[in-house]
């Protein structure tokens, strides 16, 4: 893997205690945000701890920022959101949408499996039946 540049782990640790940081909710969701755009996948465990911060708006912003990362780790977080008994549906629906950005073969799978698992609600089972629809439409771009 490449070295970090020293300014550039400047900017990790500094995203990363913004988004710690008791902050109004529009800044600690900038921060979550900021930290995806920084593209260090080192971010992804932070993240996933701030799932479970009280505020809506932040676990969405986790949510849009895990799903901008194509690693297995930013994977296993959305699925793990998916299957989690006391995730609010509207999360779950969120980390369904951002699976389709990975793109392998074990994030289809918890997509379809998503589709009939019965400890999910009707609304989840539905959004995955639509996301997994959209996996399965040839792509629409012109060569």
């Amino acid at each position: 893997a490449p070295q970090a540049a020293p300014g550039d782990d400047a900017a990790f640790l500094r995203a990363l205690l913004w988004a710690a940081r008791p902050a109004p909710e529009e800044i600690r969701a900038i921060a979550v945000e900021d930290l995806a755009l920084l593209g260090d996948p080192r971010a992804l465990d932070s993240l996933a701890i701030h799932l479970w911060d009280p505020n809506p708006r932040t676990q969405q912003a986790v949510l849009r920022a895990v799903a901008l990362f194509q690693h297995p780790r930013a994977e296993e977080i959305l699925g793990n959101v998916v299957r989690h008994p006391r995730m609010p549906d509207a999360l779950k629906i969120q980390a369904l949408n951002g699976l389709i950005f990975q793109r392998t073969a074990s994030a289809r799978r918890t997509l379809q499996d998503a589709t009939t698992d019965a400890r999910l609600s009707s609304a989840v089972q539905n959004a995955a039946r639509a996301v997994a629809a959209q996996w399965e439409a040839p792509s629409t771009a012109a060569p």
